[in-house]
């Protein structure tokens, strides 16, 4: 019988998996045991590797807007709330026991999946997919806002930044330095630092454009 909640699990080990060992690792037989259901469970909701992947990968670009979509509501400062909750779903410690929202993604999950994904992403594209359709909503509705549009989606590109430098080995989440970077982000993004949105508006006057 397919019910919500044993798919819900079969992602949430599926995530955890991929988290810990990369996309190759998952597989019908590595996601059963890590749900700690027999695999005809597993197959039962889907029947194929691709079927697994592709509901994984949608279920984890849903969730990660979900939690974007609660942090925003959350937020009682509208200005440059958008990639606040951004940069909170990246470098937040995990919700605690008595969290309100404790099935959140913790931050080290979120990171070390996207990282996943991007690396098979080389080999199969497809795999970008499902986070580039939120990656676009996102981008869109940043850049309606014409007075921190830009701004912000600045700071989202120096998080992207952040994510190569660790993709391609220079830093790591544990190092003072990735510490700092996060830190110095969440500076940009407080709604009373005028030097960022100063920044972007002079490099569209240089450009002879506008935000």
């Amino acid at each position: 019988m397919t019910t919500p909640a044993t798919t819900e699990r079969i992602f949430q080990a599926a995530i955890q998996l991929v988290s810990r060992e990369g996309m190759l690792a998952m597989t019908i037989d590595n996601v059963a045991k890590e749900a700690g259901i027999s695999k005809g469970g597993v197959m039962y909701h889907f029947p194929s590797k691709d079927q697994l992947v592709s509901g994984t990968l949608k279920y984890y670009a849903e969730r990660l807007e979900g939690m974007l979509l609660r942090r925003i509501a959350e937020d009682p400062e509208p200005r440059r709330r958008w990639v606040r909750a951004m940069l909170g779903c990246l470098f937040d410690p995990p919700p605690s026991a008595d969290s309100a929202i404790p099935d959140e993604l913790s931050a080290e999950t979120v990171q070390k999946f996207m990282l996943a994904v991007f690396a098979a992403a080389i080999n199969n594209r497809g795999f970008l997919e499902p986070l580039l359709e939120v990656g676009r909503r996102l981008r869109d509705r940043l850049l309606s806002d014409p007075e921190d549009g830009l701004t912000q989606v600045l700071i989202w590109l120096a998080v992207d930044g952040l994510f190569f430098w660790e993709f391609v080995g220079m830093i790591q989440p544990g190092e003072p330095l990735y510490q700092q970077i996060g830190a110095a982000l969440r500076e940009l993004a407080d709604p009373n630092n005028e030097a960022p949105a100063l920044a972007a508006k002079r490099l569209f006057e240089t450009r002879g454009g506008a935000p």
